[in-house]
């Protein structure tokens, strides 16, 4: 059953448009707003000029110079003029305009104090500017009055064909009163509440995007998004979502090759050492044998590296004290030193495993080159920093990054139980960045060096 086409115009896919429309709309929403403010105070106008003098004093006149003679209209109109009231009889009727529904009220209060006389409807105007009756610097000493008076403007039909336009000014309060300060603050605070929600609704699939891309750079693994927003929005998420899906093949091709050329060499190996024992020659035997096993070591460690990437685990919430006590706790049973500094309580979001094998690494790296590994927890500058000290020899400042590189031994020797296979650097930095942090070697002063591990804090 076909769903019935709604009567609404549908909501632009495009995202400029989108704006477009939510910024003319809350600019019309402002401009309605103003219409009614601007109607509200000449509603006002018209309360105090039905309260005043105004309108009375305004039929007395009309009724003076029409029962009074020609020669003496001049006079009385001369005698009527005032700082903020002139009349004059002109031939001209006033422009064509319509009245506002307040200004027709006053016309129709005029018209009925007009009774009895000869003349027609009156028109009347309210203008936002002093009447034009008098010298300007006469008004007032203080400009600011120009904002508290209007000009309130009419004209009657005479019986000869001639018009009275009578101009008086009417006090009112300033624009910012109260009232017109609270109704302007109300419509402003309800255009930028409408375009705050609707540029939020519409910039949410942007947000959503920012924080995949983030935890994708952490390493995490994602689900594909989901498609929505507007157009230009929905192709960056349909991008992403592809370069997501072939990143990952990617890297799971390079990681199952490498397993593979691991895997395949180690009966080779195992051929190689076989025949190796039948060498007569014991010195070249063992030399040998030794690189062999070697490169056993090699293998067996890439699988393993191989094996953890391609099973990567799911992101659980640890403390990450009670981790670092795990991994030291390893230590110190086979009888390693190792030293605790302080270990607040610091939950955090992270792969466990592969951040017990990275933390692992540095304090075996410790203990390899310094005889002791003393490690520390502390939250600093927006960073959880975990840090692990020794009091070994240090590093050449020159010589720090080729620690971090893969198979690369500073150690002299070609001895694995002192120099390692130069992989646990590479490996820990790898996981740390996973993490979206970073990994750096810190020469102490003195002696020794130390190992900053820094993880965003969530």
């Amino acid at each position: 059953m076909s769903s019935r086409p709604s009567m609404w115009p549908s909501w632009p896919r495009s995202l400029t448009a989108r704006l477009i429309i939510s910024l003319v709309a809350a600019l019309a929403l402002a401009q309605i707003a103003l219409i009614l403010i601007l109607n509200s105070q000449q509603d006002g106008i018209a309360e105090r000029i039905i309260h005043s003098q105004t309108l009375p004093t305004t039929a007395t006149l009309t009724r003076i110079l029409i029962t009074s003679p020609p020669d003496e209209q001049d006079r009385i109109i001369t005698a009527f003029r005032s700082r903020l009231s002139c009349a004059a009889i002109i031939s001209e009727p006033p422009a064509s305009r319509e009245m506002s529904a307040a200004e027709k009220n006053l016309a129709g209060r005029l018209f009925r104090l007009l009774n009895g006389l000869k003349t027609g409807s009156p028109q009347v105007a309210i203008e936002q500017s002093p009447p034009r009756c008098a010298d300007r610097q006469q008004v007032d000493d203080d400009p600011r009055d120009e904002a508290r008076i209007v000009g309130f403007v009419t004209s009657i039909p005479l019986s000869d064909g001639r018009w009275l336009e009578i101009r008086n000014g009417v006090d009112i309060p300033p624009f910012w009163s109260p009232v017109a300060l609270l109704s302007f603050s109300l419509s402003s605070l309800a255009a930028i509440a409408a375009v705050t929600m609707v540029v939020r609704s519409q910039t949410q699939s942007l947000r959503m995007l920012a924080n995949a891309s983030e935890r994708l750079g952490r390493g995490e693994t994602l689900s594909p998004l989901k498609i929505s927003g507007p157009s230009e929005v929905a192709a960056t998420t349909q991008a992403f979502n592809t370069m997501h899906q072939r990143l990952s093949q990617f890297i799971r091709d390079r990681l199952r090759l490498l397993a593979s050329i691991s895997h395949d060499l180690r009966t080779p190996l195992t051929t190689l050492r076989l025949k190796a024992e039948f060498i007569d020659n014991d010195e070249v035997r063992e030399d040998i044998v030794a690189t062999i096993d070697e490169l056993t070591t090699i293998c067996e460690a890439t699988l393993a590296f191989t094996r953890a990437e391609v099973n990567k685990e799911e992101t659980v919430p640890v403390d990450l004290a009670d981790l670092i006590r795990q991994v030291t706790e390893e230590f110190r049973l086979t009888n390693s030193e190792v030293h605790l500094g302080a270990l607040p309580s610091q939950p955090y979001p992270c792969r466990p495993v592969a951040l017990k094998r990275a933390l692992r690494n540095l304090v075996e790296n410790a203990i390899r080159y310094g005889g002791a590994a003393s490690v520390a927890l502390q939250k600093a500058d927006g960073e959880v920093i975990i840090s692990v000290e020794d009091e070994g020899p240090g590093i050449p400042e020159d010589e720090i990054e080729d620690a971090f590189e893969a198979f690369v031994r500073l150690e002299p020797s070609r001895n694995m139980e002192t120099g390692g296979l130069g992989l646990g650097l590479s490996i820990a930095r790898s996981i740390v960045k996973a993490h979206g942090g970073s990994l750096s070697l810190v020469n102490r002063q003195g002696r020794g060096m130390r190992a900053e591990l820094r993880l965003p804090s969530k």
